[in-house]
């Protein structure tokens, strides 16, 4: 008799399952919910809610769990793309004026450092691994960035502040924008080292005169975008309003990059650095962005773990290109960011803690290289290039895992000692 109902009971559940499963909604709700939870689980293992998200994403997957099917995981790229504005703008609202005149030669100089030295350690390294050289500049070029949500959460954690904390968001947020830009350029430039027999030619010239435009494009459409944003919340506005307007010039600013193909993290990074620095009472806005961040994050990063197939934990190139990545970019930065304080005004706090702040990468690096998979580039580069370049997105959720998991405690311990803390 029982095990007559058990078959009946497993078809009944899978009747009720499987429309949910076809729901947006039902989907939309699982992976806050699976976010929520794993992020509370790994908040309380000391690591930062992003993990937690990630993690979700990869239980529930197509690849494992299979609860977040591919072409939802497509449809809902929508918030994905709405969150990548949102944390652009959260970046660029860290580049206060007044923190710039009084620093900003050592942070222009310590942003540099940190991304040339990641630059130079991660396409040396992964090219004497064995991927092609033009995909280790791709990868050397993703190591500039850093994790500005994972930094503001680590610094607020340990309740940092000074000069060491200043220092810190003005490189993360300049070694940001130059991740961007020279992404952009790279990208542009790689059919001319590639070229493909039956192609179209590209020049040099014709690369770098599209990639300046593409730059040039975002900053003068987040420019403008953060002007207007500052003429409508000059008179003021009630949290209604607001949360309509700011999102409202956001949007417009993300669908105008996306329907014109150029960069919407520079545009809106643009768009929060115009606007902090207009505003003076800015405080509106940025508790509109903090109050609507969170499901959006949450949706972001679940899907992000979801496009991270577990079968490449398996692959021992994969794990071997993810970690010489992971050493790399911590070598290339501490010594990037060491020859810089050679050149500027910095404490021994500076040179000798600021790198290990810079460990924990995500947010605009997995939107930079998640951005990568739908490319028109991979049409003008041959098959075996174009597969290399592909494995760049495994290789970088793999890599981002691990320094989400290792990157905020050391981050935390260079905190306490590099910056003021008042920790317990």
């Amino acid at each position: 008799m029982v095990a007559e109902l058990y078959p009946r009971a497993e078809q009944l559940l899978s009747r009720l399952w499987e429309p949910l499963q076809q729901h947006h909604l039902f989907a939309l709700a699982f992976i806050l919910l699976s976010g929520y939870l794993l992020g509370r689980l790994a908040r309380r293992a000391g690591m930062p809610e992003i993990t937690g998200f990630i993690l979700a994403g990869l239980f529930a997957g197509p690849n494992l769990g299979g609860v977040i099917k591919d072409q939802i995981a497509v449809d809902l790229q929508l918030l994905a793309e709405i969150a990548l504005a949102l944390i652009a703008f959260t970046v660029g609202s860290n580049v206060l004026r007044s923190t710039l005149a009084r620093a900003g030669r050592a942070v222009a100089f310590l942003a540099t450092g940190h991304v040339i030295g990641g630059l130079i350690f991660v396409t040396a390294g992964l090219t004497l691994a064995g991927l092609p050289f033009s995909v280790a500049l791709v990868m050397g070029v993703l190591a500039g960035g850093s994790s500005p949500g994972t930094v503001v959460a680590v610094v607020q954690s340990v309740r940092a502040r000074g000069p060491f904390v200043e220092h810190l968001f003005g490189v993360v947020a300049i070694a940001t924008a130059f991740t961007i830009t020279v992404f952009g350029i790279v990208l542009s430039f790689l059919p001319v080292f590639a070229q493909v027999e039956g192609a179209p030619p590209i020049t040099l010239r014709a690369a770098l005169t599209g990639a300046i435009g593409d730059i040039v494009l975002s900053l003068v459409v987040g420019v403008v975008a953060g002007i207007v944003l500052h003429l409508l919340m000059r008179r003021g506005a009630d949290g209604g309003k607001t949360v309509i307007v700011t999102f409202a010039i956001l949007l417009v600013a993300t669908s105008l990059g996306l329907a014109y193909e150029f960069s919407t993290l520079l545009s809106n990074m643009a768009l929060g650095i115009v606007y902090i620095n207009l505003s003076g009472t800015p405080h509106k806005v940025m508790e509109t962005i903090r109050s609507w961040s969170p499901p959006l994050y949450a949706v972001f990063f679940v899907l992000a773990g979801a496009k991270l197939d577990p079968a490449v934990l398996t692959d021992v190139a994969v794990l071997f290109y993810g970690l010489v990545y992971v050493a790399a970019r911590i070598a290339g930065s501490y010594a990037g960011t060491s020859t810089a304080t050679l050149v500027c005004d910095a404490t021994p706090e500076i040179k000798r803690y600021m790198p290990l702040c810079l460990v924990p990468q995500a947010g605009v690096v997995l939107g930079l290289v998640l951005a990568l998979e739908d490319a028109p580039i991979f049409e003008l580069l041959p098959p075996p290039l174009s597969m290399a370049l592909a494995q760049t997105v495994t290789i970088t959720l793999l890599a981002v895992l691990i320094k989400e998991i290792v990157g905020p405690p050391i981050s935390a311990f260079a905190l306490k000692r590099g910056a003021i803390t008042t920790e317990g």
